[in-house]
């Protein structure tokens, strides 16, 4: 099954973010759920946001957002301000949404009070939520002026339908004031601080009250439920609410459905099975959120056609695994998930999707730290299979308890995590199996007895509907374990039925780290820079994005070369990079241009880099060492205008350039040369020029960064072409491990050359993520990176798995220096990444996978992985893995295919799998595999073995260690080649092509 890009909802909410931004000119307003929404609504006008599937009426977006607007006003011309109470009162109807939006506009907090609430409890939550207005039914307004009275608390009151007593909500949009009306501006405000709903909550002590949750906290939380799509707007069709008004569920869709451009069908009549039924059959919904129970009464009772349910959540109290597969059966669709969460985390904090194991909730969503802790001791629980109670900490974790400090200090620690009152234990990757409220959780006899579990058991009889699992106090054992069963119709199932059962089946790591703080922090920074310019794709401008980033702290050390002890600043860095870029323009050079760099990482290699992408000129970093042909062709291709290099270097470049018939100029970094040096290029800059530069306007989507050397997916040296949109979104899911924003690491060590895109992405993001990176001008041996380790003592480093093995072995220095490490470039033993664990003294050692291609890493490690796992795909492409003979999609789990983002087959043999094998032999140092072509079975595959110093192999060695270790087809029928050292290609990889060549002219045993 491909993957799908589950990211695609945050970036959505980017991109509408950034269209608000760019008109406000105030960055936070992409968490201003009032200004979300009017963005969205005045988008699509004609767009059917809601229907009432009791009456039939509907709304456009055109009509709810004049009828909000004119709310908006009355409210205000009412003395309502931000930071005012609204309750809201009311059956799923087509008004209800209206003094909803409109409240988020003003800054008012939200409450949705439940309508069948009584006299007494009203008055509790009128005392508590203190509401300035209240909207409901006028058979409900006898029942609220009781409770206002009881609890000594004056509001507004007004009604959705008109009882002559009191101001109806037609009344209040009656407005005359037609200029009002069309400059209608919400409330500015800080999303991080307002609250927009307060949501009654039993929360994780079962005591009822009210939890804030912030704009802010909603535009976070809520879009993880989308996850599991990627068209966007419009991820699905049409949504049924079956939730009451009140609850966060149907909350959700009172936002979102504007911002995501779907419509919601809801009810104003009561949901029975008849009328869920009647709903389904007429309008034929695509998704659906309900609970557990909800779903087996409609499956039981609904006469209709589940069929046209795409998707189908269930939530809000435990789910078994039958349930899942009952609907999967219904349905017939395989997308159904559970949908975990609690309100004072802003909805979902477990995300359930397609790699999740049966019989678990999913895994923590992205947005969050997640750890299980003994409820006893708070001891945190690191072993997997453990139960503990789960505690959350980010974004999405509400503000407190409205009036409540004293309750709301029981549930969040003086460190910011929330206790969710809820026990489950984890496996060791982190997949999470609900085992019980800890306030239900029975005693007997000492032992710890889950309700849940079983009820779980118990639903699995034939005869059984519901089951519900109790205690009774006793004396002696302290809880007695009742099931309360409610048979199917037309079912006898009898007690001890149940009770056999019950004997026959039951018998008598640490922190989990958020992965999207680095995606919201780049959405900060983007916004900031949208905020400035007014242009929302400027989010993904490379150019002002390090721009903006450099502005905002001139003191903070930008790159250190070890080689010399040089150091810079972003300040200084910033002022040559301008001047660079004011010259580059004054001689000529524009948007579309390519500018070629060849040099070793010293502290001037980024002053052109970055002016590049001020100006939108296409950066190709090369390696220094090619020689004039394969110059040339580089150049035949690029066809450069400007070149920046080393003095040493002209001979072969100004040949190369002759050769190739292209005019380029030449700055030298060195001031040694007959050519325009870089000195001379910064001084040329006037002040004038300096002081207004601006980067140059372009769609960054569309925009070309970087031409980046690549054998590809053919083996052919090219030149991918990557935008500036590709690199300021795949490239940050290399830090999807980090949560903390901005400095999500001090020192990252740059030990690839310049021209790698391993190095690319330190040169745009130290500055934009705020690190300080340790590079060096001197070729990176293993005296000098222990010459450099031990002295700057860099905290992250990102390497290729033969330079770490290498390294590891050879370099005198302290590696627990490493808070964390990246291998990526070629094959990753698990022996050397526990080796690199062992010797960092730090388990965040990961595999990356990535290609030119791609922009960057293709894999991502949100969840502790399998050893020798490169990680889940990250959420910014799809991909899939599929047969190379058949083309076909390879759809069940440990079978081999290649993996597809897009390319032509490839090897029949996996190399990797035999060079694997080979790489544990003590005496090899490198391998590469390849095949000479035979006309009978297709491929002989060939081993290509550099032996490591002083020590002597035999072809007969590695034949039989290939034999013993893995099946006939992937044998050594090609032979060995011993060589001194493998072919390699223009990005330092190992050149396939040129291995193909050899491997059919040199000498084979």
């Amino acid at each position: 099954m491909a993957t799908r890009m589950y990211d695609e909802v945050h970036w959505y909410m980017e991109e509408v973010g950034a269209r608000v931004v760019a008109k406000t000119g105030i960055p936070s307003d992409r968490h201003h759920v009032g200004k979300l929404m009017l963005q969205s609504l005045q988008d699509d006008p004609d767009f059917v946001l809601q229907i009432d599937g009791a009456t039939g009426e509907s709304e456009t977006f055109g009509s709810a957002l004049d009828r909000s607007i004119r709310c908006a006003i009355s409210l205000t011309n009412m003395g309502l301000k931000k930071g005012d109470v609204m309750v809201l009162m009311g059956p799923n109807h087509l008004d209800f949404c209206i003094p909803h939006n409109a409240a988020f506009y003003l800054g008012i907090m939200v409450a949705s009070v439940d309508t069948t609430l009584g006299v007494n409890e009203l008055r509790d939550l009128f005392h508590m939520n203190r509401p300035n207005i209240i909207f409901g039914q006028s058979e409900k307004m006898k029942d609220i002026e009781k409770a206002l009275t009881l609890s000594e608390v004056e509001a507004k009151l007004v009604t959705f339908d008109n009882d002559g007593r009191h101001t109806s909500l037609a009344q209040l949009l009656d407005v005359q004031d037609k200029e009002a009306i069309k400059n209608f501006k919400p409330t500015d405000l800080d999303p991080e601080e307002t609250v927009g709903y307060l949501t009654s909550t039993s929360g994780t002590t079962g005591v009822p009250k009210t939890a804030m949750l912030t704009h802010k906290n909603l535009t976070i939380g809520m879009p993880y439920i989308w996850v599991n799509f990627s068209n966007f707007p419009t991820p699905t069709k049409l949504v049924i609410v079956t939730s009451p008004a009140q609850w966060l569920s149907a909350g959700i869709h009172y936002v979102f459905s504007s911002v995501f451009k779907y419509t919601r069908l809801q009810s104003s009549a009561p949901i029975t099975p008849e009328h869920f039924a009647e709903l389904v059959n007429t309008y034929k919904p695509t998704f659906l959120a309900t609970s557990p129970n909800m779903m087996v009464t409609m499956m039981a009772n609904a006469k209709c056609d589940f069929t046209c349910f795409e998707y189908v959540g269930l939530g809000g109290s435990a789910v078994s695994q039958d349930v899942i597969d009952e609907v999967k059966k219904k349905a017939q669709t395989d997308e159904v998930y559970i949908l975990y969460g609690m309100s004072e985390a802003s909805g979902m904090t477990v995300q359930n999707d397609m790699y999740s194991v049966a019989g678990s909730y999913g895994r923590p969503i992205h947005g969050i730290q997640t750890k299980l802790v003994d409820p006893i001791t708070n001891k945190v629980i690191t072993e997997p299979n453990v139960p503990g109670e789960l505690w959350y900490k980010g974004p999405i974790v509400f503000k407190g308890y409205y009036n409540n400090p004293e309750v709301t200090k029981e549930v969040i620690t003086e460190d910011g995590w929330l206790k969710s009152g809820d026990i489950f234990y984890r496996d060791q990757y982190w997949n999470l199996f609900f085992v019980e409220r800890y306030k239900l959780l029975l005693k007997y006899r000492n032992h710890q007895v889950s309700p849940v579990e079983i009820e779980t058991v118990i639903m699995k009889h034939p005869g059984v509907l519901h089951a519900a699992v109790t205690g009774i106090p006793d004396r002696e054992c302290g809880d007695l374990v009742v099931a309360c069963v409610v048979p199917k119709p037309g079912c006898s199932p009898t007690a001890q039925e149940i009770k056999d059962l019950v004997k026959e089946t039951l018998k008598s790591t640490m922190v989990k780290r958020g992965n999207d703080a680095v995606h919201w922090y780049m959405e900060e920074v983007g916004a900031r820079v949208v905020a400035k310019t007014g242009i929302p794709s400027d989010r993904h401008h490379l150019g002002k994005l390090i721009l903006h980033s450099l502005q905002d702290d001139p003191d903070f050390i930008l790159q250190i070369d070890g080689a010399t002890g040089e150091s810079e600043t972003f300040g200084s860095a910033l002022d040559r990079s301008i001047r660079c870029a004011v010259s580059l323009t004054n001689m000529g050079l524009k948007q579309g241009d390519v500018m070629v760099l060849m040099g070793p990482n010293h502290i001037d290699y980024c002053i052109p880099h970055t002016a590049g992408l001020f100006l939108g000129l296409k950066v190709a970093s090369i390696d220094a060492t090619l020689c004039v042909n394969e110059l040339k062709q580089l150049f035949e291709t690029n066809r450069p205008k400007i070149i920046f290099a080393q003095t040493k270097k002209l001979g072969d470049i100004n040949e190369a350039l002759s050769a190739s018939k292209v005019d380029a100029k030449i700055v030298t970094f060195d001031n040694i040369s007959i050519y325009k040096t870089m000195t001379e290029l910064l001084n040329d800059a006037d002040e004038a020029s300096v002081k207004k530069f601006q980067p140059t306007d372009f769609d960054p989507s569309s925009t070309i960064a970087f031409l980046t050397s690549t054998s590809g997916t053919t083996g052919i040296p090219k030149t991918a072409m990557i935008t500036h949109e590709n690199l300021a979104i795949s490239l940050p899911y290399i830090w999807k491990t980090m949560s903390k924003f901005p400095s999500p690491i001090k020192i990252s060590f740059v030990v690839s050359p310049a021209q790698w895109i391993t190095t690319g992405f330190n040169y745009i993001f130290s500055p934009v993520l705020k690190f300080t990176r340790l590079q060096t001008s001197k070729p990176v041996t293993p005296e000098h990176f222990g010459d450099l380790v031990n002295k700057y003592r860099p905290n992250y480093i990102l390497c290729n798995p033969v330079l770490m093995r290498t390294l590891a072995e050879q370099a005198n220095c302290d590696f627990t220096c490493f808070e964390q490490m990246s291998l990526a470039g070629s094959y990753v033993s698990p022996e050397l990444v526990e080796k690199m664990k062992k010797l960092t003294q730090s388990e965040d050692v990961f595999i990356h996978y990535g290609m030119s291609e791609l922009s960057g890493t293709a894999f991502v490690h949100d969840c502790p992985a399998p050893p020798g796992s490169c990680g889940r795909p990250a959420g910014s492409f799809d991909c899939k893995l599929v047969d190379p003979e058949t083309h076909k999609e390879v759809t069940e789990p440990h079978v081999q295919g290649e993996l597809w983002f897009k390319g032509p087959a490839v090897f029949k043999v996996s190399p990797l799998e035999v060079e694997m094998v080979i790489m544990k032999h003590p005496g090899v140092l490198q391998v590469a595999v390849t095949g000479i072509p035979d006309r009978e079975c297709g491929d002989l595959v060939v081993a290509c073995v550099v032996p490591k110093p002083g020590c002597s192999l035999t072809a007969q060695e590695i034949k039989d260690l290939v034999k013993e270790n893995l099946t006939d087809t992937k044998h050594l029928r090609g032979g060995v080649i011993f060589m001194k050292s493998l072919p390699i290609t223009s990005a330092s990889k190992i050149n396939r092509q040129k291995l193909k060549e050899l491997a059919l002219t040199m000498r084979r045993e």
